[in-house]
């Protein structure tokens, strides 16, 4: 198996490499190659990342390159985890919206526009030179907005690619800890779009636990948080909280810390770390950066796509109909059993009509940022802005959109 890794200067390498300690064994050969712009951050990372491997015992042929071009050959497995622009421009993406009085987040509202139309020429690149120098390979997608990332490959590219978010697994450990079971027993009823889902049941062991699960769930809740599901019967992505209490969040980020400026301090002192040669474990500092359960989710998803094993897993794929209610041609996250290349996608059916509306808006708004970025048109990124349900003004997404194309002019697409 060979796995190349764009972003792999990340400081989230290390907890993605982690999970490979529980396969390496069960393939012929596994190589694992790291691909950064950033030379110095990619060196750090490769030689704390040798060191874990030798601790580990693991027999994993490990190469670093500043060239996608160079390695592409002969690739089973692409893994997208890049940030266009860093933490400098997610900081960017918090701070502008709030000037409005609009939500200011890496990856929902005007934040997640202006990283969306960052990140989609960049990555569109990529997966052109994927398909030219390693068209079988499977692309995994886990670079924000993952949803709209993936999207955006599978309508305009011929390359095979999911997007992979660790939300849900970390859903799935929650109910399992819930529940006094492993994770591997529960199974989720969940729909909707990347950081836009819901679960509608919880199954553990194939037996129907939800109203148990759901009524000590509410226990260890914040009273809105008990408020969606009462209002509901339904248990919401963390994200939700964004468009249930817009006015709420709003005020709290203007008066909280940036998330962006706490992962740069986080990030300077892990590469701190990594630089220490008697370092060869992952440190707990690292989960301070988030991501948790992110190497479990990726490295259940390759196994299951190569054929070491098979079963379910919640990963952003093309609908084809499984939600009636959105484009058969839209990427929506739901669970999907996977036998290799043969992907059985779960069918939710409708929508349910409390939240059709608010999924809808949001899956136009996405479709509509990826044919802006796609076309360079500034009329369709104006009004995928005006359509975002934390938005819902032309006046204001008017403003918003100027301001973020004068910060961001050297990094999105020219939009004419």
């Amino acid at each position: 198996m060979k796995i190349v890794v764009i972003g792999g200067g990340s400081t989230y390498t290390p907890e993605l490499i982690e999970g490979f300690f529980d396969i390496w064994d069960k393939l012929d050969s596994l190589e694992i190659v790291l691909v950064d712009i950033n030379e110095n951050r990619l060196n750090i990372i490769y030689d704390f990342l040798k060191r874990m491997i030798k601790r580990n015992g693991a027999h994993i042929d490990l190469y670093k390159s500043t060239s996608l071009d160079e390695v592409l050959d002969n690739t089973d497995f692409v893994i997208n985890q890049i940030r266009v622009g860093g933490n400098k421009a997610r900081l960017l993406d918090e701070i502008i919206p709030l000037e409005f009085g609009v939500l200011g987040q890496e990856t929902t509202g005007p934040g997640g526009f202006a990283n969306a139309l960052r990140t989609i020429p960049v990555v569109y690149d990529m997966a052109k030179k994927v398909e030219r120098f390693s068209p079988k390979a499977w692309f995994i997608n886990f670079t924000n907005p993952s949803g709209i990332i993936t999207e955006m490959l599978l309508n305009y590219t011929n390359i095979k690619a999911v997007g992979l978010c660790n939300v849900p697994i970390n859903f799935q450990k929650y109910f399992a800890d819930l529940a006094g079971t492993s994770l591997e027993d529960i199974f989720l009823d969940y729909f909707g779009l990347n950081h836009l889902s819901f679960v509608r049941k919880v199954y553990v062991k194939g037996e129907d636990k939800t109203k148990e699960l759901f009524g000590k769930l509410r226990e260890k809740l914040s009273e809105e948080e008990r408020k969606v599901i009462d209002y509901l019967d339904l248990f919401p992505n963390y994200y939700l909280r964004y468009y249930f209490f817009r006015e709420e969040r709003v005020e709290e980020l203007k008066q909280k810390p940036k998330r962006a400026e706490e992962v740069m301090k986080v990030e300077e002192h892990l590469l701190e770390l990594y630089q220490d040669p008697s370092l060869d474990t992952k440190p707990i500092e690292l989960n301070k950066r988030g991501g948790a359960l992110y190497s479990k989710a990726a490295v259940n998803l390759i196994s299951n796509l190569y054929g070491l094993e098979e079963g379910f897993q919640i990963i952003n794929v093309k609908n084809e109909g499984s939600i009636i209610d959105l484009p058969k041609d839209s990427v929506v996250e739901i669970p999907v059993y996977i036998q290799k290349d043969r992907l059985h996608k779960y069918y939710i059916g409708e929508l349910p009509l409390e939240v059709k509306g608010l999924i809808q808006a949001v899956k136009t708004y996405e479709r509509l940022t990826i044919e802006a970025a796609m076309e360079g048109s500034y009329k369709k990124a104006l009004l995928a802005l005006a359509q975002h349900p934390l938005v819902s003004s032309l006046s204001l997404a008017e403003k918003i959109l100027n301001k973020l194309i004068e910060v961001n002019r050297d990094l999105f697409p020219k939009l004419i």
